[in-house]
């Protein structure tokens, strides 16, 4: 079960998360928890959870995740690469693919797993066989070659621009592949069979022959919101990944014996978006083994798949979410792909049965996540279940967790926003603090400002066994959260630098779960009792010797200030009666073993009150001159690759650590649609006490970030900034009015041209404005005033001469007496959802 995790609605070229490629552990691999160990001072990359790190030349970082997850993130740079990944002689290679233009210098990465497949040896005699798309405009492309009858790889180098690429090749009997996959075009996976004798030859795939191909249901109101479609070979090789989003798939039919064409669709309502998600959710496979037909569609009916309802919770507050998978075929990798989801409600899926599907819920900018447990449905109706409940906290995951390696703690408490019932999750923008002293007194680590990538080593323990203080303290304050912006633990545990041997040992840490009975899909309780429960475990030990047990639980509505304990039952469970002016609940929790071990954890705003929270503000932080796309309306046309900026001031006497902001449509605590910033805002330093933050807004596809008209208006913004001293902040939840606007046009024409003096002239045009709706277009704006103008000829000012109203196809005509030479133009004022238009000067010569 392997894949590659992209965000939808955006392609690989998406908002902050591009990619992800499941792989198999590699030989020899260090300790589970990780990492490369190659460290910088003490500083361990370490991607996700269980992961090494690799940095690309542009920037953007390669993590492998657990020994088999690939995630590709795009550094916080203005321009991101797409890229194309595929599964070739016991590699996965992920490199950059066209975007907008195709001048930029091509690059490779390959992640080498255990087991490999046999590489073509050179042989004594080859010849150059030319591969080449025809009929095709090609700007990227990859080409696979394998001998058909060993099932041996031949890397090809696809790097050139263009339809060609060449390969030495010994004879022999051959079967080709070229993937070709541009932005925002359709994708083509073209097969070709050949043979080699004893001269160069040319090998053509004709991309004409290609056949559109899918999974299609009896539900006429769902369409394909993502796609993913590769071949798999008999050696165990992949050729592929084609599909992005809803485009369009073609691959050649063709018959190769044990080849198969695997196909996953996941389909939506049509005209479902980020912001108004689809209530159901269609995740379909199949496969064409040996032929793919000449009709390489695959229909199935609702009746006959596996249908579940999934409750999805919000933290705190209405966000976005994309719920992604990917099926396994038994095979080394494949491809997540997915769609919006609902927030703070549910969804009903309607699945493939039998099939085992990998799945990750990403929330508002794809920085917070949850690992899900791989599913197998029946067909039928299972029972649902509830993803992101409140609390958020650390769930410990598949090879995480802190350990001991060779005389060194190795730090990795990066999980910490997992859910209520279970679900390992993980923030990018959360930073950790971490401190362990000894019982002699020596600090063996100390760092801070360590993202969930990355691990902190200590330095050399003494061999004799002593006891330890481990102190974690993870923060975030991001837009598309409320609730969990803060853990903090404190573990006490005994350790020798001898109890590990080269492999490493998880350190013997006190794992605390906390669920809350009584809060709804939000994360938020009335007033009232609630029954808090915790349960605890001791990591690598036997639960009959560690004995571990919950010892107390408190709970605090000043964010930790103050605390009122709770009367704990022998099952760890304890009532909490909800104050009716509490806006949000701290908790906190500890327990014990009988190994010395010990834990007390605190859930900053674990969750929330009956009562509303207005603005905050702690010490001396402000903000001010918040100006947003520099101070002129937000206006957005029907296409992709749109962006501004929002810049503000912050002041702290202490100087400005931290700040960002975010656009919303309605009211604070329930909007109908958000609007975040591409990257987490960048603060820079003016003077000792003063910052400037900007956030860039990038990539917006109104379409798929928006998806409806009626959300075109006034928005506000919310923005925040922390103190680098940590003791001040301020959270404005309406800083800033904003119009965001739907683009206009304006056309104009004056005729007739030439006119004889003080005749009739008729002006026509039409006023139309972007949908953000349909899949692009400009359709015409009705009943709506328009300036008629005239500009004198030799002179540079225009003068309106009347006001016309569009029609009920947003046309304009009317007529005037033509007096002289000059400019006649409509110009539209805008409107409160539309932005202001002014067609081009017509001139028109009178005689």
């Amino acid at each position: 079960m392997n894949g590659v995790r992209r965000s939808v609605g955006t392609g690989l070229c998406g908002a902050v998360l591009i990619a992800s490629v499941l792989l198999a552990p590699s030989a020899g691999a260090t300790p589970s928890a990780g990492a490369a160990r190659a460290t910088a001072g003490t500083e361990t990359v370490r991607a996700q959870p269980g992961a090494e790190s690799i940095e690309l030349g542009n920037g953007d970082r390669v993590d492998v995740v657990g020994g088999r997850n690939l995630h590709i993130t795009a550094a916080d740079r203005a321009e991101r690469t797409r890229y194309s990944v595929a599964s070739l002689d016991g590699r996965v290679s992920v490199r950059p693919s066209a975007e907008r233009a195709a001048d930029r210098a091509p690059a490779s990465l390959a992640v080498q797993p255990a087991a490999t497949t046999a590489t073509a040896s050179a042989a004594a005699a080859t010849y150059s066989v030319k591969l080449t798309i025809t009929h095709a405009s090609v700007a990227s492309k990859l080409f696979y070659v394998w001998n058909r009858k060993t099932w041996t790889s031949y890397p090809v180098n696809s790097d050139a621009y263009g339809p060609t690429s060449s390969v030495k090749l010994p004879p022999g009997d051959y079967f080709a592949v070229a993937l070709h996959s541009d932005w925002l075009q359709p994708s083509y996976l073209l097969a070709q069979s050949f043979t080699v004798g004893s001269a160069a030859r040319t090998v053509n795939f004709d991309q004409r022959a290609a056949k559109e191909t899918g999974i299609r249901t009896d539900d006429t109101t769902a369409t394909r919101q993502s796609a993913a479609v590769w071949l798999s070979m008999p050696g165990g090789d992949l050729a592929g990944f084609a599909g992005s989003d809803d485009a369009k798939v073609y691959v050649t039919p063709f018959t190769m014996p044990g080849v198969s064409l695997r196909i996953h669709d996941v389909l939506a309502k049509k005209g479902s978006s980020a912001n108004v998600p689809s209530p159901y959710r269609y995740d379909l496979t199949h496969s064409f083994t040996t032929t793919v037909p000449t009709s390489p569609v695959k229909k199935v009916t609702r009746a006959s798949l596996a249908r579940t309802v999934t409750q999805v919770g919000a933290p705190g507050a209405r966000t976005t979410a994309v719920l992604q998978s990917v099926p396994s075929f038994g095979e080394w990798t494949g491809v997540y792909i997915g769609t919006a989801v609902p927030v703070a409600g549910s969804v009903t899926e309607y699945v493939t049965p039998g099939v085992e599907y990998g799945r990750i819920l990403d929330y508002g900018t794809f920085d917070q996540y949850l690992n899900l447990a791989a599913r197998t449905l029946p067909a039928g109706t299972s029972a649902g279940e509830t993803l992101g409940a409140a609390p958020l906290q650390p769930v410990l995951g598949e090879g995480t967790g802190s350990e001991l390696y060779n005389r060194r703690l190795y730090l990795d408490e990066g999980s910490a926003f997992g859910d209520a019932d279970g679900h390992q999750g993980t923030d990018g923008r959360a930073r950790s603090s971490y401190r362990v002293t000894g019982e002699d007194g020596v600090v063996y680590a100390d760092g801070s400002g360590i993202d969930a990538y990355h691990s902190l080593s200590s330095s050399a323990l003494p061999a004799r066994e002593q006891s330890y203080s481990l102190q974690q303290t993870v923060h975030r304050r991001v837009p598309y959260a409320r609730l969990a912006t803060d853990v903090r633990n404190t573990w006490t545990f005994r350790s020798s630098s001898t109890s590990a041997g080269v492999a490493g040992r998880a350190l013997p840490l006190i794992d605390a779960q906390v669920k809350v009975l009584g809060l709804d899909a939000s994360g938020r309780a009335a007033a009232g009792t609630v029954r808090v429960a915790a349960t605890a475990t001791t990591r690598n030990a036997d639960a009959d010797t560690a004995h571990t047990r919950v010892t107390g639980l408190a709970a605090s509505t000043d964010g930790g200030t103050t605390w009122t304990d709770l009367p704990l039952s022998a099952d760890g469970s304890a009532p909490y009666a909800v104050p009716a002016d509490a806006a949000y609940v701290t908790l906190r929790v500890t327990a014990v073993d009988d190994q010395g071990g010990s834990l007390d954890r605190t859930l900053v705003r674990a969750f929330a009150g009956p009562a509303r929270q207005g603005d905050e503000t702690v010490g001396s932080t402000r903000i001010s001159n918040v100006v947003v796309n520099g101070g002129k309306p937000v206006r957005l046309h029907d296409q992709p690759l749109q962006e501004f900026t929002a810049k503000f001031t912050a002041t702290d006497p202490s100087g400005i650590a931290s700040g960002d902001m975010y656009l919303y449509k309605g009211s604070y605590d329930a909007p109908s649609a958000v609007l975040y910033g591409t990257w987490p805002a960048s603060c820079i330093k003016v003077d000792a006490t003063k910052a400037t933050c900007t956030a860039q807004f990038a990539y917006i596809q109104p379409r798929w970030n928006l998806g409806r008209n009626a959300l075109a208006g006034t928005w506000n913004a919310a923005a925040w900034a922390e103190s680098a001293d940590g003791g001040g902040y301020t959270d404005r939840h309406a800083v800033k009015s904003v119009p965001v606007l739907r683009d206009a046009a304006l056309t104009v024409n004056a005729s007739p041209e030439p006119v004889a003096r003080n005749k009739t002239l008729t002006v026509t045009g039409k006023l139309s404005r972007a949908d953000w709706e349909t899949l692009g277009g400009y359709h015409g704006y009705v009943g709506q005033k328009v300036q008629l103008q005239f500009r004198k000829k030799g002179t540079t000012t225009y003068t309106t001469v009347k006001t016309v109203t569009t029609n009920n196809s947003g046309n304009l005509k009317t007529t005037v007496k033509a007096t002289t030479d000059g400019y006649w133009r409509y110009s539209f004022a805008g409107s409160t959802t539309t932005a202001t238009a002014t067609a081009g000067g017509d001139y028109v010569d009178v005689r």
